[in-house]
């Protein structure tokens, strides 16, 4: 029996020892579990209670807004209340002071006759103002007036002094004193433009002889004569040539060309180059009838000659005709090449 007991305390030992070490072996993984229980425990306790708060700090926030929103509502509607009763009496108060003007005014400071010589006195003084306005204006206009006639004065003469080319000799007629201008000859502020250049150029030509002498001119070369049985027929076509451009030439006319001053032109005594081929003596008559509108072009005139110039020496100092030079030059020089 003691042997018994013996080997049955054993057997429990030896199974107390094994359940022991295997509880001790679970023990980490029975705490993890409790850990896990526990914090799942505190959370949801945690969430209730936020909840719970949540909700009645929605009540409490509920109850704030709703005692704010009455407040604020009852002091816009004591500012409308109060506006609306201000603007009554304002419109009020202003009905009563627009009649008691009204009343005051007639009463006192309205004046019929008053008002009457006031608004004469204006009248008055405005016809008053408008004459003098009128006035100056006219004196105005006549000052700018004078300023563009002294002007248009100076520009004439300028030019005057610078077409003196353009003016009527003894002998041929200017543009300005053309024959076809029947009846009509170009002026100038009511003077003939003629009487411009030569009012214009006596001065010039003066200074000019005061100036500079004058020296007589060279002869021509004498003409070396030629045996017309001699003359080639190269010779003969250039002759014929000449003659003819010489005919169109000279004849720009209804009279003959006169040289010297005074003589008396004869009535058609012929010409030197009247054996030329294929020229016409002028018809009896010139006249025609022309638009004489189209006499006076818009674009500026433009000479055949240099301006500026007066007896061989350079009287006057024209850009334009020193353009014009060195133009005429730089085409000689390319025509040369």
């Amino acid at each position: 029996m003691r042997a018994k007991r013996s080997g049955a305390e054993a057997e429990l030992s030896e199974a107390f020892y094994v359940k022991t070490a295997l509880a001790e072996s679970m023990r980490p993984r029975e705490s993890a579990a409790c850990t896990r229980l526990q914090s799942a425990w505190r959370g949801r306790m945690t969430r209730v209670l936020i909840a719970y708060w949540a909700h009645h700090g929605l009540i409490v926030e509920r109850i704030a807004r709703g005692h704010l929103g009455r407040q604020r509502a009852r002091r816009l509607r004591i500012e409308r209340d109060t506006q609306l009763q201000r603007e009554f009496f304002d419109s009020f108060a202003t009905t009563i002071q627009l009649r008691f003007r009204g009343f005051h005014s007639r009463k006192y400071l309205h004046n019929f006759y008053a008002r009457k010589a006031y608004v004469d006195a204006v009248l008055r003084k405005g016809e008053s103002l408008k004459g003098q306005l009128q006035r100056s204006l006219e004196q105005q206009v006549a000052e700018i007036t004078q300023q563009q006639e002294t002007k248009g004065r100076e520009t004439v003469t300028r030019l005057a002094t610078r077409l003196h080319h353009l003016r009527s000799t003894a002998s041929c007629a200017g543009i300005y004193n053309s024959p076809y201008h029947v009846g009509y000859h170009p002026t100038a502020f009511g003077v003939p433009v003629e009487d411009h250049l030569r009012n214009a150029v006596r001065p010039l030509i003066k200074t000019e002889l005061r100036k500079k002498k004058l020296v007589p001119v060279g002869s021509l070369p004498p003409i070396k004569p030629r045996n017309m049985h001699e003359a080639t027929y190269p010779e003969m076509q250039q002759e014929e040539r000449q003659e003819k451009w010489l005919s169109k030439t000279t004849r720009m006319a209804q009279e003959d060309f006169v040289t010297a001053t005074g003589k008396r032109p004869l009535v058609y005594p012929g010409s030197v180059h009247t054996g030329g081929v294929g020229y016409h003596p002028p018809p009896a008559s010139l006249d025609r009838e022309v638009d004489r509108e189209k006499w006076i072009s818009d674009q500026t005139f433009k000479s055949a000659v240099p301006t500026g110039k007066m007896l061989g020496t350079k009287a006057l100092h024209d850009p334009a005709a020193d353009k014009y030079e060195q133009k005429l030059a730089m085409t000689r020089q390319m025509e040369a090449r």
